[in-house]
């Protein structure tokens, strides 16, 4: 089963997500991103969603994740906003995929689904 760490500051996205996706896949979820910044190479993540708003600490744990694991796939989902944009684009060069909110989460399962093939 494949394993995936979700990272939200909102404790109900975290909920809601884990419910979502815990039938397919073995699911970790954090309000803390700290415990992304802690993950062990040996832990096998094999993918991280992360729901935060675009930000120096977000793109350098995007970074870290890539760098500890160039396999890894991550996406990251947050409000975009015109005041965004250089972190967005600094983003997208560690994130599979990114999603603004709102998003179709069925899209978010179709990506999650294939990034993890």
């Amino acid at each position: 089963m494949k394993n995936i760490v979700i990272y939200s500051s909102d404790s109900n996205i975290c909920l809601s997500l884990l419910m979502y996706f815990q039938n397919d896949y073995s699911v970790t979820t954090t309000t803390n991103i700290s415990v992304l910044k802690a993950i062990d190479d040996d832990l096998k993540i094999d993918l991280v969603i992360i729901d935060a708003e675009p930000s120096k600490e977000v793109v350098d744990v995007c970074k870290m994740l890539k760098d500890k694991n160039p396999g890894i796939a991550i996406i990251v989902t947050y409000v975009y906003e015109n005041n965004s944009k250089l972190f967005d684009t600094n983003i997208r060069k560690y994130a599979s995929s990114i999603f603004y909110k709102p998003f179709d989460l069925s899209e978010v399962t179709s990506q999650l689904s294939a990034l993890l093939v």
